[in-house]
C-alpha cells in the first residue's frame, strides 16, 4: 500500500470560520458561485505564509 504524502493538521473553530469566510467571500465573487473547498484555501494561505517566512 502506498504512504500518503498528506498530513493532518487540526485547526481551532475561530481558524475554520475565518476559511469559511473567505470560502464565502470567494463564492459570492464568482460569477459561477463556486469556491474553492477549505482544504485548498487552508493550503494556498499556508504556502503564502511560508513564502513570507523564509523570503
Amino acid at each position: 500500500m502506498a504512504k500518503s504524502k498528506l498530513q493532518p493538521v487540526l485547526l481551532n473553530t475561530s481558524q475554520i470560520q475565518a476559511l469559511r469566510r473567505i470560502q464565502e467571500q470567494e463564492r459570492s465573487s464568482s460569477p459561477l458561485g463556486i469556491a474553492p473547498t477549505i482544504h485548498v484555501i487552508a493550503r494556498q494561505l499556508m504556502d503564502k505564509a511560508l513564502r513570507e517566512v523564509s523570503a
